[in-house]
């Protein structure tokens, strides 16, 4: 049975992935408007399908470290997400200090993101989910002869 501090985790990490499947379609359209003033990614001929290839991956490596996390209890994913989320964050931040992030749907979006893996993230380290991700695995039965 897993701890109410991982269901809790599960919900928020869930919702904070399906919101960044809407922000990427919200803000699809002013993304390849960027890409297309780029002479760098022109000349690479990266284009729609790329952005969309690259989100997609990025999706099904989100989803991996849920399952990971929130069903087989594993703290080196749990350490590979709060990295991932750590870096996530202050490249947003940046991007918002910087100037580089119209302050759009988009980018409203993308803030509420964040807030959601955070508090996500948060619930890792919960004293009860903390004994979860320490617990043993139970010993096979042995083998009746």
């Amino acid at each position: 049975m897993r701890p109410p501090s991982i269901v809790t985790f599960e919900r928020l990490f869930l919702g904070s992935l399906a919101l960044s499947v809407i922000a990427f379609i919200v803000g699809y359209g002013a993304m390849m408007e960027q890409s297309e003033r780029e002479p760098a990614l022109q000349q690479l001929g990266l284009g729609g399908g790329f952005v969309t290839g690259a989100f997609a991956v990025g999706v099904a490596v989100y989803l991996l470290l849920w399952f990971l996390i929130a069903r087989k209890a594993s703290r080196v994913a749990k350490w590979i997400l709060v990295v991932l989320s750590a870096i996530g964050v202050a490249s947003f931040l940046y991007s918002l200090v910087t100037g580089e992030v119209r302050l759009d749907l988009s980018a409203m979006l993308g803030a509420a993101y964040y807030v959601l893996e955070i508090a996500a993230v948060v619930f890792l380290f919960r004293t009860d989910a903390s004994a979860w991700f320490r617990k043993e695995e139970k010993a096979e039965p042995a083998a009746v002869d």
